[in-house]
């Protein structure tokens, strides 16, 4: 492991920078902790593979403050995901198992394990000690301060980070693109709810948070669904396990 990476994530560090050649990364650490998973039944958009559940993650981790750029994406597998070609632009269409290769790549290149987060950490990350359907809030309002979705997006992927934060400080957790996740939930009320992890495969995994094609239901902290090499359009946050 980079050495400075080492010191920092040794010493609680709130932030650790990685970097692969010309690019680098930052992700902040998110302090273990219970939240509840998942929607109310009374939610608008509520979907039944939501069941709401205290869940606890006994482990701090660091998750990246940003979805992976194109420019980012294309330094480490030497190819530009997408059709519009712009470095600053979030790294969209991109298949599961390229994710899953990326990650490996860059892991490589840093000497630090990197990988996608489980949908568990994606949640607990993404809500930031939230309820609300957004991590803003309830209402339309609330998610156009939050993220790119269908109504205010212009038909297009933007860069990371042209919305507000959450309180913990990550850029776009909803919206502008689905975020891909190691792991898929497919029993939701029977997995063991301390550090939950569904079934992993190196084509198959969840993917969170909606995207700027998507509806404002299919942007809520809570929306789930499943996404293989079928599918593309698909984005990339980093995590590093502590």
């Amino acid at each position: 492991m980079d050495e400075a990476v080492r010191r920092a994530i040794s010493a609680g560090e709130r932030e650790i920078q990685l970097r692969a050649g010309a690019v680098s990364f930052q992700l902040v650490r998110i302090e273990p902790g219970r939240f509840f998973m998942g929607s109310p039944p009374g939610e608008a958009g509520h979907q039944t593979n939501e069941p709401l559940r205290e869940v606890r993650l006994t482990a701090p981790f660091y998750i990246g403050t940003r979805q992976v750029t194109q420019g980012q994406f294309k330094a480490i597998m030497q190819s530009s995901p997408g059709a519009a070609k712009n470095p600053s632009l979030a790294a969209d269409q991109i298949l599961f198992s390229q994710a899953i290769q990326f990650c490996k790549r860059l892991s490589g290149e840093t000497g630090v394990p990197v990988m996608l987060p489980t949908e568990a950490q994606w949640e607990y990350a993404c809500r930031a000690g939230t309820q609300t359907r957004f991590y803003t809030g309830d209402s339309e309002a609330d998610l156009a301060r939050a993220g790119w979705y269908r109504e205010n997006s212009g038909e297009r992927v933007h860069a990371p980070g042209e919305k507000a934060p959450n309180a913990w400080g990550l850029f776009d957790t909803l919206g502008n693109l689905w975020e891909l996740c190691s792991d898929f939930i497919r029993e939701p009320d029977s997995t063991p709810a301390v550090d939950l992890v569904g079934a992993r495969s190196e084509s198959v995994g969840a993917m969170r948070g909606g995207g700027w094609m998507e509806p404002l239901e299919s942007c809520r902290a809570a929306r789930r669904s499943m996404s293989n090499d079928m599918f593309g359009g698909a984005g990339i946050r980093l995590v590093v396990s502590v």
